[in-house]
């Protein structure tokens, strides 16, 4: 099973509204449960709810929650939920369930503040799991009843790629490959070029930071020897496109203080041969004393 830390690159791409509103398109062109669970919301009108799981005092930086209003052009407000999951969770449902209650609130309705909530799980793991069947399960046992949310399940591993990359928001599609790939660099690589035409369409300063977000997310998921590899590439890239991505300059650092080390530990070197040098010059001279002190006995 594949464990990992939870990671701030879900939520650096997609706490962005705009964001979130094309992953969700990419997704439901494969995805028909989110495709229906989303059909009475205006994605548009997406709003983060910020720093929402603080509050529960379980909160992943990967976690995200939005309100957005009905497509109808009623008053009705939903709650989105986003949940991001690199490997099968068998307490997802509770956890769910805890944010709807706790989180999912809008504080400007003194009538009744807690909103319908659709959670949507993102999974980019490799092991085997179908949350969904689960959702479906509780929800037949109780006759509806419960869960107290709807509920879609993203398996980024079912996206299309052409559909993907096809996509006009750049940020979202490369997010949304980045995480699809972070267990197969082979063809993660394979797909750079296409990232790199898409990395075109931003500033130059969004493709640096977009760049070293991705590297430090990856960290967590490939080797060592795969990640220099993968930092040589977008190095290279960053240099046809005429930025540096922060990465980048952490390297360079990393290099200078290397030198700068080296300097210091060559000069101490030669410091401390100087205090040999010396120490034995004032050995020489002590015993020569004592000699002559003792012929003047």
């Amino acid at each position: 099973m594949n464990k990992r830390k939870h990671d701030g690159f879900l939520k650096y791409v997609y706490s962005k509204p705009v964001n979130t509103k094309a992953l969700f398109e990419i997704a439901s062109k494969t995805n028909r449960n989110l495709a229906d669970i989303l059909a009475e919301v205006d994605l548009d009108t997406l709003e983060e709810i910020p720093e929402a799981f603080d509050e529960v005092g379980e909160r992943g930086e990967a976690d995200l929650a939005f309100k957005v209003k009905a497509l109808d052009g009623s008053e009705m407000r939903f709650g989105l939920l986003l949940e991001h999951k690199s490997s099968p969770s068998n307490g997802i449902m509770s956890q769910i369930g805890k944010y709807a209650i706790n989180v999912m609130v809008d504080k400007s309705n003194t009538e009744y503040g807690w909103l319908p909530t659709k959670a949507i799980v993102i999974y980019n793991g490799t092991d085997p799991w179908d949350p969904l069947a689960q959702y479906k399960n509780i929800h037949a046992l109780y006759n509806g009843r419960i869960p107290h949310f709807e509920f879609a399940f993203v398996n980024l591993a079912e996206i299309d790629d052409d559909l993907c990359l096809a996509h006009s928001n750049a940020e979202a599609a490369i997010g949304a490959i980045t995480m699809k790939y972070a267990f197969d660099m082979i063809k993660y690589e394979s797909l750079l070029p296409e990232m790199e035409k898409k990395l075109r369409t931003l500033p130059s300063s969004e493709s640096a930071c977009l760049v070293g977000k991705i590297e430090l997310y990856l960290e967590e998921y490939i080797s060592p020897e795969a990640l220099e590899v993968l930092k040589m590439a977008f190095q290279s890239i960053g240099q046809r496109l005429g930025f540096v991505s922060a990465a980048d300059v952490r390297r360079a650092l990393e290099r200078k203080v290397r030198r700068m080390e080296s300097a210091s530990k060559a000069k101490d070197a030669k410091l401390a041969e100087k205090d040999n040098a010396l120490a034995e010059k004032d050995a020489l001279i002590a015993a020569l004393q004592a000699k002559l002190a003792e012929m003047s006995k």
